[in-house]
């Protein structure tokens, strides 16, 4: 992201009562205890259950419940990024943005930044130096994206304050899917994110990529375990006499989307298959 402000990790904790933390969770006994291979370990589900075997056993049923879509978008864009998704990157990466590149999270900063400073006066002398150094550059990197941010409301060229409003909309679009999650965190308050978030954050980061970048869907196909398919093509591939798009290209782009729905179709069926045998390989130890 351009504008990144340079200390996100100590504003993020100013801002911590955005996202309530589940990190202090007590962890049960037996997860505490390591496993090791012995001739007369049981196979069976009990007291002497390996730690490893149940939570491969959860990690499978996490992915058949995860893969009950399929869903296959093809896009035609101006540049392909070379950003590469990256779980904590992404949740630390939005607490910036949406406190820095936002009218809503600059107030929030301002308002704790007001705070503070009241605070540090009633101290007078007595105020600790540390704590005074921390402020003044918080409030230097504040003062910096306001100007920023100030800056680009005010743009008259109208590509850039589109731009500038479609980055609004889809900040305020991941604060609300993300910014009241119940997220795991260590003692530390750092984010240790779990398998089922890494997914939903992979996907909420395509949706910001696909935002950012005004990528355009111009064919989509959605298998459903029930049986359910539905297509959906963009009307520029029909209408030649308005679109921009060459009806050359228009083909080419149904063919490349039917061999991608084919593909895919092949690898989520054979991955399908692979966990459901699993399953049936793991069924003798299940619980009795």
């Amino acid at each position: 992201m351009q504008d990144r402000a340079t200390n996100s990790k100590s504003n993020a904790e100013d801002d911590a009562n955005r996202v309530k933390a589940n990190g202090n969770k007590p962890v049960k006994k037996s997860a505490e205890l390591a496993t090791t291979p012995s001739a007369t370990a049981p196979n069976k589900d009990g007291a002497g259950e390996s730690t490893t075997l149940h939570k491969f056993r959860e990690t499978i049923k996490d992915v058949l419940e995860e893969i009950t879509t399929l869903e296959v978008n093809t896009l035609i864009v101006s540049h392909i990024p070379i950003a590469r998704f990256d779980a904590k990157q992404f949740y630390a990466d939005l607490l910036e943005n949406v406190m820095y590149k936002t009218e809503e999270g600059l107030q929030d900063i301002k308002r704790a930044l007001l705070d503070r400073s009241r605070e540090l006066q009633k101290q007078g002398s007595a105020a600790n130096q540390t704590e005074l150094d921390r402020y003044n550059r918080d409030l230097e990197i504040y003062k910096r994206a306001e100007r920023v941010f100030s800056s680009r409301q005010n743009l008259s060229d109208p590509r850039q304050k589109e731009q500038f409003e479609v980055e609004q909309a889809c900040y305020e679009e991941l604060a609300k899917k993300v910014l009241q999650m119940d997220l795991p965190k260590d003692a530390n308050g750092e984010l240790v994110p779990d398998a089922p978030t890494i997914r939903y954050f992979r996907k909420l980061w395509e949706f910001e990529q696909s935002m950012l970048n005004g990528e355009r869907i111009y064919a989509q196909t959605k298998f459903q375990l029930d049986g359910d398919l539905n297509n959906r093509f963009l009307d520029d591939l029909f209408i030649s006499n308005r679109s921009k798009i060459d009806p050359k290209m228009a083909k080419l782009i149904f063919e490349l989307h039917h061999q991608a729905v084919e593909n895919a179709e092949k690898q989520w069926s054979g991955l399908i298959m692979t966990c459901v045998n699993l399953v049936k390989d793991l069924m003798p130890f299940r619980s009795k």
